[in-house]
């Protein structure tokens, strides 16, 4: 006879309900940012994760994730009587050929850094000297211009971590300051006075080692600048090299994916290390994660939106943050998780959307009309997104219209959502609500903490970002709001953060687009 299942929660007897595998001719959900509408599950209701698109694919990678930082991590010494780590290092470099690694104390190249390899990478002095084999110096030139694109919003980041790696180099002795003899070359004195390029003066200081060190130890310029190149190499007595190592920039909210190794978890952190994920709460107690929550009948496209609304909905987590490339459906996720715990779920009575008001291109000038009149074309993608969760879901947006039984969304109803411009929210205490903050990669540090500072009790935020798309002309990939939220509210108990991924996103040129890197 075949048993009854009983829900822990309530103690009422239930039917196991199946739910088809997404991407399947016989789904009955449409997946978030999906274009055709067939019939919904019942709201609310909860599917298997494994049923999602890519899921052992995802699976797969963050397993191999974890076996290759297992393989970096160092390994322990040896066991009493057998080898030392000193010894197994000792008997390796043995069976090495003679030439791979010079004797102690020999230094076979001297290696001088140009501008551009340093921005690139900051950790090209370690990677270039490979321990104590060679050596690093620095032009004198080259220090003058990191103190010229300082003053550059764009770049001023790059060169923070530039300056920050030369002189943990200094203080270990990894890394020497070089300059040239300008006088004999009939260069003026100081590079600045020169409105060419400095590559004149990043040569000579390179030249000055060559009396310097043993001819037989090649002076080598290290440079992605091909003419720089060219130059050094039909100067006498120089070689040049490309750098071939540069890691591309990520910023904090990028590197920092949500996931964690387990010896990192952090509070509100997952880990993927058995058939499903495992989530870390404010307690750090742990919890496996196997269905997915449907709210406002959004169905998630793959492992990261189910993730991501789970976190949204959590009551627990006051803010939340969200990172990804375009079209990954981060404003069309949280739009549904507040409506639901909004209207469906009553734990808030409102909803306020905002976003800088960066334009794109030209400028349009002075916009006629009242606050709400400035600020509608700057918030049409909400309306849009509005009318797609209820026609997806044949729904009529009564809560929402501004008209009473109004089916039309041409204006919100201010006592449900409301549009808060960034510019007057100082002073306000904003109580009872979700607050959805878009494009905060365009917020500065002060603009988000203003923001934030506006939240009294029972308030749910959502932040919303990608640190590639910066067009806020004072900040950059590594200093904006998202960016600087990440990395001091990284571990707080009521705070998470989740990179969204996925090779799908809103439609197939989107996805050409990002899988180029246009």
């Amino acid at each position: 006879m075949a048993k009854k299942k009983v829900d822990a929660g309530n103690g009422k007897r239930r039917k196991e309900r199946v739910v088809p595998v997404t991407g399947a001719t016989s789904v009955p959900a449409p997946s978030a940012m999906q274009e055709e509408a067939p019939p919904l599950p019942e709201r609310n209701g909860k599917l298997r994760l494994s049923s999602l698109e890519d899921f052992e694919e995802h699976k797969q990678a963050h397993h191999a994730d974890l076996r290759n930082a297992a393989r970096a991590a160092p390994r322990p010494t040896g066991k009493p009587g057998g080898k030392t780590a000193a010894t197994a290092a000792t008997g390796a470099a043995g069976r090495r050929k003679a030439a791979t690694r010079p004797s102690a104390g020999e230094i076979r190249k001297h290696y001088v850094i140009d501008t551009n390899v340093l921005l690139e990478d900051p950790g090209c002095i370690e990677q270039l000297r490979s321990g104590s084999e060679n050596a690093c110096y620095l032009p004198q030139t080259v220090l003058q211009e990191l103190d010229k694109l300082k003053r550059q919003p764009a770049k001023a980041h790059l060169v923070s971590r530039a300056v920050s790696a030369v002189e943990a180099a200094v203080t270990q002795g990894h890394l020497r300051v070089v300059t040239g003899d300008y006088q004999a070359l009939a260069l003026p004195s100081s590079a600045p006075e020169v409105k060419s390029s400095p590559d004149q003066y990043i040569i000579a200081d390179a030249r000055s080692l060559l009396a310097t060190v043993p001819r037989e130890e090649p002076v080598v310029l290290v440079s992605n600048d091909r003419l720089l190149r060219i130059m050094a190499d039909t100067s006498s007595g120089l070689r040049s090299e490309e750098y071939r190592c540069s890691i591309p920039f990520r910023s904090e909210s990028e590197r920092y994916t949500g996931f964690v190794a387990p010896a990192d978890v952090v509070p509100n952190s997952f880990t993927w290390e058995g058939a499903y994920p495992l989530f870390h709460d404010h307690a750090l107690d742990t919890h496996e994660v196997k269905f997915a929550a449907t709210p406002w009948n959004i169905v998630p496209r793959d492992v990261y939106q189910a993730l991501a609304m789970r976190l949204m909905l959590d009551p627990g987590i006051p803010l939340v943050s969200l990172q990804s490339t375009a079209g990954k459906g981060k404003t069309f996720l949280a739009l549904g998780c507040a409506l639901e715990m909004v209207l469906k779920e009553k734990r808030h009575k409102r909803i306020f959307i905002s976003k800088p008001l960066v334009e794109i291109g030209p400028k349009l000038g002075y916009l006629p009309g009242d606050l709400t009149e400035k600020t509608d074309p700057y918030m049409e993608y909400i309306v849009d997104l509005m009318l797609k969760l209820h026609n997806e879901h044949r729904r009529a947006p009564n809560a929402l219209a501004a008209t009473p039984n109004g089916t039309s969304l041409s204006r919100l109803n201010p006592k449900v959502i409301q549009v808060l411009p960034i510019n007057y929210t100082r002073g306000r205490n904003l109580e009872d609500c979700v607050v959805i903050l878009d494009e905060t990669q365009n917020l500065s540090r002060e603009d988000l903490r203003t923001l934030l500072t506006r939240m009294g009790r029972n308030v749910k935020v959502i932040c919303m970002g990608d640190t590639q798309q910066v067009d806020a002309p004072f900040n950059s990939p590594e200093n904006n709001g998202l960016n600087w939220l990440v990395r001091l509210l990284r571990g707080n108990p009521g705070y998470a953060h989740l990179v969204l991924r996925g090779r799908k996103s809103r439609g197939p040129i989107t996805d050409m687009v990002v899988a180029a890197g246009l």
